[in-house]
């Protein structure tokens, strides 16, 4: 039991300090593999003594019997098996004990295994673009002792004048560009082709040496795509109110090129006025033109490629090659840019970060009109986007609104830098940044498989980089998305439910495979020491096998007659001598020798009473006639003596019944302790 508790407390552990753990193990299966061999050795002394008490056997295999236990060589004694199988059986069970600790050991092993557990991790973060809506630029806000960062610049009327000469008090800012922090940012995110990661994010987020997983939501911009056109001589469909600015007949294999793009119909205009002071204020005096600064649209992404079959396979680049008009299939589609809600997996594996947006759902786009390429705004700004309907433009004054808005225009136009342009065959005549972006592929300037899905995904990792620098004031803590993160490491507040796993050397115990090596060992034991226990109950008394029994159960002339060789091993003929463990006599009979002659005579008969003499409780001067003269001249006693000179178990006891008319037997109330009683002879 305590082997069990110890490896099943183990189980599913660290496998820290290894090699000590298996040690405790071990001495605990070695404890228990001793106390199971020791019991069956007690029972095997029994059955040893038990079976030279009834049979007769060579001197050799009542040698290996007694050793059996000890020397393993003894065992292979072809006589032992044939007459003392039992106890010959204990023996084996004794030797094959240590697989106990061999078997037990081998039920608590160490495997690499994927740990996997469900926590809060303290530094993770989302995208909160409602900071920007009440972000003041003047006041250079900061967090962690650094100043907080937004992905727009702005200009202001605050210091212009108005008609009176007076400093106008309606001022506002607006819009001039997106910041030079987000365009940095965006800028690594098209070039290295995957979302940028903080330095240390992996750490810091999941802990040292584990990898972790946890999805967040937030509301920010995306793109939406549609296919409007696919196949030569196919006509585009329009988008929403908006039409197409071009057709597939200006791509291979009808025109010569292979990728256009126009990302700029419609762009708000970062000079709105044309006459201004430092930091956009107007010279004009107020009231200003009611568009200035004002989102009136947001561009559409129209986007024409030739689609082939494998970009990464050499195609043809010119129309002499007759594949030409049989490899490219002209494509436009269209993306208008929405507020969209996001749900994004985050995997951190290797201190390497892995995005997956899981889900997206498209709101409502950033602004609602529809561009009218043909008609000037001629409102008195630089400004010469016209869209309608005017209701929807997004005006500086509406505050909130309208920096959010911007937000949104600023990361959408760092992907329409990237994307605006066009590729031209013959010699790839490239005018594009897309060529260092993912929407191309490298062997031939194509664009890739799944063009709507790249686009799209090309803007969620610009969208996503933020995240590498927490000084934006977007990035804010997924626990509490409503404080604006800044590049501290969290702590309690921010706690966000995350999944961490790792692959470690952990514990493995195997119950059932340890109990079946005890049940075994155990259940084996139970029937040896049931053996040795009937032995006791037919010996009527314990026996071991110390040297003093030895001594007792060999001494006196009877074992004279053995032709001894010397004072070294027992060889040869004396092996072959049959011995048996019985009641012998003093009187050699025949061909006997008594006990006080040979060596012994002149030497006067011992009067020493001892476990192996036959006596009488009526005192040490009444001795049992049972073989013996029964006259007192000498004793009869249980020891080891030549087949024939030994009168053994079940005769003798009858003997003594028929002969002497004493009895030989068990006390019915002492059942373990064999009595001998003495009969007066009439």
């Amino acid at each position: 039991m305590g082997h069990h508790f110890f490896y099943n407390s183990l189980d599913g552990r660290i496998a820290d300090n290894h090699i000590r753990m298996l040690r405790y193990g071990t001495a605990l299966s070695f404890v228990a593999k001793a106390s199971l061999a020791a019991s069956v050795v007690l029972a095997f002394k029994q059955r040893v003594w038990l079976t030279v008490r009834r049979k007769a056997m060579t001197l050799s295999a009542v040698d290996s019997l007694f050793a059996a236990a000890d020397d393993l060589s003894a065992i292979f004694n072809a006589e032992i098996f044939r007459q003392a199988r039992v106890a010959i059986i204990l023996a084996i069970y004794v030797w094959c004990t240590p697989l106990v600790v061999i078997l037990t050991s081998e039920t608590l092993a160490v495997r690499n295994e994927l740990a996997v557990e469900n926590v809060t991790c303290p530094a993770v973060r989302t995208l909160n673009f409602a900071a920007e809506e009440t972000n003041e630029w003047r006041e250079a806000k900061r967090v962690d002792k650094l100043i907080s960062l937004s992905v727009s610049l702005w200009n202001t009327t605050r210091g212009a004048l108005d008609e009176d000469g007076n400093e106008f008090e309606g001022w506002y800012d607006y819009f001039t560009s997106p910041s030079w922090q987000f365009e940095q940012v965006a800028t690594l995110a098209a070039l290295s082709k995957t979302p940028v990661a903080r330095v240390g994010a992996a750490e810091e987020i999941c802990g040292t040496g584990w990898n972790c997983t946890y999805t967040v939501q937030f509301t920010g911009p995306g793109y939406k795509c549609t296919e409007l056109a696919s196949g030569v001589g196919s006509k585009p469909k329009k988008l929403g109110n908006a039409t197409a600015p071009f057709g597939t007949e200006i791509l291979a294999p009808e025109g010569n090129q292979t990728y256009v793009a126009q990302a700029f119909l419609g762009h708000y205009s970062e000079t709105q006025m044309e006459d201004v002071w430092p930091g956009g204020i107007p010279t004009t005096p107020a009231p200003f033109p009611k568009h200035l600064g004002a989102l009136r649209t947001e561009p559409i992404l129209w986007i024409g490629y030739s689609e082939v079959d494998d970009p990464a396979e050499l195609q043809p680049d010119n129309r002499s090659d007759p594949k030409w008009d049989q490899v490219y299939t002209p494509k436009i589609f269209g993306c208008e840019h929405y507020e969209t809600k996001y749900e994004v997996l985050f995997n951190y594996t290797g201190l390497l970060q892995h995005t997956n947006v899981t889900r997206r759902e498209f709101l409502h786009p950033v602004v609602d009109t529809t561009f009218l390429p043909d008609e000037p705004a001629n409102d008195g700004t630089m400004d010469n986007t016209t869209a309608v309907p005017e209701s929807n433009y997004i005006l500086p004054s509406d505050t909130r609104r309208y920096r959010r808005a911007m937000a949104y225009h600023s990361i959408g136009m760092q992907l329409r830098t990237f994307i605006n342009g066009s590729i031209t065959e013959p010699g790839k005549i490239a005018n594009t940044r897309a060529l260092q972006t993912r929407l191309l592929d490298p062997t031939n300037w194509l664009g890739v498989r799944d063009m709507q899905g790249a686009v799209r995904g090309f803007y969620e990792d610009m969208l996503l980089s933020m995240l590498s620098n927490p000084q934006f004031l977007a990035v804010a803590w997924a626990a509490a998305p409503e404080v604006v993160s800044g590049v501290s490491a969290g702590g309690e507040n921010t706690k966000f439910p995350c999944t961490r796993s790792r692959n470690d050397n952990r514990y493995r115990y195997v119950a059932w495979e340890l109990w079946a090596v005890y049940a075994a060992a155990i259940a084996l034991a139970i029937v040896g020491v049931g053996f040795g226990t009937v032995a006791i109950w037919e010996e009527g008394l314990w026996r071991n096998t110390r040297f003093s029994s030895i001594v007792a159960a060999t001494r006196g002339p009877w074992l004279e007659k053995v032709p001894w060789t010397g004072d070294g091993p027992v060889e040869g003929e004396a092996k072959r001598v049959k011995v048996g463990y019985g009641l012998v006599s003093p009187s050699r009979g025949e061909d006997g020798v008594a006990e006080d002659e040979g060596r012994f005579e002149g030497r006067p008969m011992s009067r020493t009473w001892d476990a192996g003499d036959v006596v009488s409780p009526r005192g040490p001067n009444r001795v049992s006639t049972v073989g013996g003269r029964g006259d007192g001249s000498a004793r009869d006693r249980f020891a080891f003596g030549l087949e024939g000179d030994v009168r053994q178990d079940r005769g003798v006891e009858r003997e003594a019944e028929e002969g002497g008319g004493g009895s030989l037997g068990r006390s019915p109330k002492l059942p373990f302790r064999r009595t001998w009683q003495r009969v007066d002879q009439a």
